[in-house]
């Protein structure tokens, strides 16, 4: 059971189609194999913040490195440049 960097992408179509658990579970996994990873600890953050645990979100999301913090704000590099789902950008 190799983990796969698409499995993200998988995450954020799951956490759309409101399977939040299988996105947890998913993200989880991909975020123990690319820990460093920033789009990874973005998701994450997105992902507590959507369960209501906004401590954990913003402390997943001080995690990232101050210019790529910066990135992830912006609802116009989700949507055009990662593609982020809708319900990810919203949340």
């Amino acid at each position: 059971n190799e983990v796969a960097p698409f499995w993200l992408r998988s995450s954020l179509v799951k956490f759309q189609l409101g399977d939040t658990i299988g996105a947890f579970d998913l993200i989880r996994r991909v975020e123990n194999k690319f820990p460093e990873a920033p789009e990874v600890k973005a998701a994450l953050a997105t992902l507590l913040s959507a369960k209501g645990d906004q401590t954990g979100a913003q402390r997943k999301f001080l995690e990232i490195p101050d210019l790529q913090r910066k990135k992830y704000s912006q609802d116009f590099y989700l949507q055009n440049v990662l593609s982020w789902p809708p319900k990810m950008i919203d949340n």
